[in-house]
């Protein structure tokens, strides 16, 4: 199977309406625009989300103002074939509008026995959603001939599924299968259990027809989960547009954290030249490009730009232009990050399907602001290799996280654990009562609640009651436990009586219930943290979790002064004899709606330490030009200072062995 360097993906859902289809479109000059910008992969649709093809399909319906002599889709092929870049398939498999037209029968029914859905997303009429596809229809069968057309047709790399979104369907076939699965289709639990499940199953049936690892198709399934596509594809790609923000710039510090536990595999990091889909008149500036690609490259991910194809092909020269410059200047790393692997002194475990929750993005921010070097894990990744696991605010365990938890506490290794993680799943108890060092009572009626450190972690967070922003449990400690903060309450809970609005609390007095406690192998804090600085993220929640973190990690793998902002970003990875320091330092500027990178800011004199674990550093250099780094080594710790550097810095130990 081909493992790309280089990609970009070029969107063409084209309206009925448009003329022209392809009139200026010259697919050598395409490909050699391509080959230019450095791009050794490109994604090219074959079907779009209007339901209309373009490629010679005898199957499909073309677009019918695409000349009945043109076949793009095979000129893209056989033009980038002579310039040694390969073409992946796009098909849209949950979306197809004009076959919805065409055969109403195909569509989904929604819960109202509706065809047309203005409510999907909350986007209105105007949106590619107003006909979704039922994949228990006969559009499936229509489907897969099409797939398999172009798989006989045409010498593609792979295919990109798109679209597959759970949406809830009850047309006859759904609630004849529902009825069979024992499932009642006038509720709407079951009705999107068997759409899920629905979905999957096409999915897995296309997967099925490519055999995609045996016949080395790269093949990904835009909607399914990450573990499903590890089993069913071939490949991973992460889909992140930071300006939009159903994505913003959270998601890819989740993701890229996770992908890379799942499966040895590509992982395409698919940002977009434009602010979001649909936007054909936008480019982001090369520090934005720069930024999101870097970050991706530094956890293992291949760059991937997303563009938007014009109708009628007469694509801006500029584009490729910007996207060309941003891969030459990444390019010269390459020797680097090719074949490295993050090191990590802990995971932070989400359970269940992975996403950017609150909680999630709560605990992924605090950690990266700290500098830590951590994976997010769920149940289908390994937890065994690390020492330390992080349950962020609602980890309960059932049956399976507990057995997990059982053997890593057995093993001697230490947990650090916020809010409701560590109750059983009927949140009644702590499953490990004795090393949390508490019992739980129940919820605190606390409304709103503040807190305080006590002993010698007082001095770390200024000395008044400090508010935590979320609501807590009322536990009480064991002997042998350490309390190093505890409950305050308010003058008066927020409420209404009736006549007044108690929305003024100020802090009145100590509860006596811990907030924060410590034993040998857990640290455990009664509030949800990592929720609390979602919602307003106080520095002093912060240094709530620095000092459990630190309980267990007094050496972390890597520290930076204060010259390196907090919303600068560090990792840490390793190949054969070099580790390597990679740093960001971009800011994500909230203006109006929408974020903006336009600066690459100087990292110049930032002192970075380094935890060796026992390697001996025979030199340091920062990378590209090789230019080298003085440095000590003290306690098992590399120290150097960077220097000059804007926007991104890669430094590179190489080790003795």
């Amino acid at each position: 199977m081909y493992h790309p360097k280089y990609a970009m993906f070029f969107d063409m859902h084209t309206m009925k309406a448009c003329p022209d289809v392809g009139r200026d479109f010259h697919a050598d000059v395409f490909a050699e625009n391509l080959k230019k910008t450095g791009v050794d992969l490109v994604g090219f649709h074959a079907k779009c989300n209007q339901g209309f093809c373009y490629f010679d399909t005898q199957t499909g319906i073309r677009h019918p103002a695409l000349p009945p002599e043109r076949d793009l889709f095979g000129e893209v092929v056989r033009e980038c074939a002579r310039r040694n870049i390969k073409v992946s398939a796009y098909f849209n498999c949950g979306l197809s509008n004009e076959d919805a037209v065409r055969h109403p029968e195909w569509s989904r029914i929604g819960m109202a026995g509706n065809l047309l859905h203005p409510e999907v997303y909350d986007l209105g009429w105007i949106s590619p959603y107003i006909r979704t596809m039922c994949p228990n229809s006969p559009w499936r069968d229509h489907l897969m001939k099409l797939i398999g057309e172009v798989r006989e047709k045409y010498p593609v790399a792979g295919f990109l599924f798109d679209s597959f979104n759970v949406f809830p369907c009850i047309c006859p076939r759904c609630k004849e299968g529902m009825r069979k699965a024992g499932l009642d289709s006038s509720k709407e639990e079951d009705v999107m259990i068997f759409a899920q499940k629905s979905i999957l199953k096409l999915a897995e049936d296309i997967s099925a027809m490519l055999r995609p690892k045996e016949n080395g198709f790269l093949t990904y399934f835009l909607g399914v989960s990450v573990a499903d596509n590890t089993r069913i594809g071939s490949y991973l790609e992460c889909e992140c547009l930071p300006n939009n923000p159903v994505w913003g710039y959270d998601y890819l510090p989740i993701f890229s954290r996770y992908c890379r536990n799942l499966a040895d595999v590509p992982v395409l990091n698919m940002t977009g030249r434009f602010n979001n889909w649909g936007d054909f008149g936008s480019l982001r500036t090369e520090e934005a490009l720069e930024y999101d690609l870097l970050f991706g490259l530094a956890n293992g991910m291949r760059p991937n730009v997303g563009d938007h194809l014009p109708p009628r092909g007469n694509f801006a020269p500029c584009i490729f232009d910007r996207v060309g410059k941003v891969f030459r200047k990444i390019h010269v790393f390459d020797p680097w990050f090719d074949g490295a692997k993050n090191l990590t002194d802990l995971a932070v475990v989400s359970p269940g399907k992975v996403s950017k929750t609150p909680v999630l993005t709560g605990a992924v921010r605090m950690l990266s602001e700290l500098r830590m070097q951590f994976d997010v894990v769920d149940e289908h990744c390994d937890w065994e290799k690390y020492d330390l696991l992080f349950l962020p605010d609602n980890v309960l365990l059932n049956d399976d996280i507990a057995s997990r938890i059982k053997r890593h506490l057995d093993a001697g290794k230490k947990i650090i654990a916020t809010g409701n993680s560590g109750l059983n799943a009927a949140k009644t108890a702590f499953l490990f009562e004795k090393e949390w060092g508490c019992r739980y009572l129940g919820e605190c009626e606390c409304d709103p609640a503040y807190f305080r450190l006590t002993g010698d972690f007082a001095r770390e967070v200024p000395d008044m009651p400090l508010a935590v922003y979320t609501r807590g449990l009322k536990v009480e400690s064991l002997s042998g436990a350490q309390v190093a903060g505890e409950v305050i309450s308010s003058c008066y809970d927020r409420h209404w009586d009736g006549k007044y609005s108690f929305c003024y609390t100020p802090p009145a007095r100590s509860t006596g219930l811990p907030f924060l406690v410590l034993t040998d192998q857990c640290a455990y804090c009664s509030f949800p943290l990592c929720q609390g600085y979602y919602n307003q993220t106080s520095p002093d929640l912060r240094k709530v979790l620095e000092i459990m973190l630190r309980r267990f990690l007094p050496e972390p793998l890597l520290r930076a002064d204060r010259r390196f902002p907090t919303f600068a970003r560090a990792f840490v990875t390793e190949k054969e004899t070099c580790l390597i320091v990679h740093l960001l330092d971009y800011q994500p500027d909230l203006r109006g709606k929408n974020f903006m990178i336009e600066d690459a800011l100087p990292i110049t004199g930032t002192k970075i330490s380094l935890r060796l674990d026992g390697r001996t550093p025979k030199n340091v250099f920062l990378a590209p030009d090789r230019t080298e780094i003085p440095f000590t080594v003290s306690n098992d710790r590399l120290e150097f200072t960077v220097p000059e550097s804007f926007g991104y810095a890669m430094i590179v130990a190489e080790i003795s062995r």
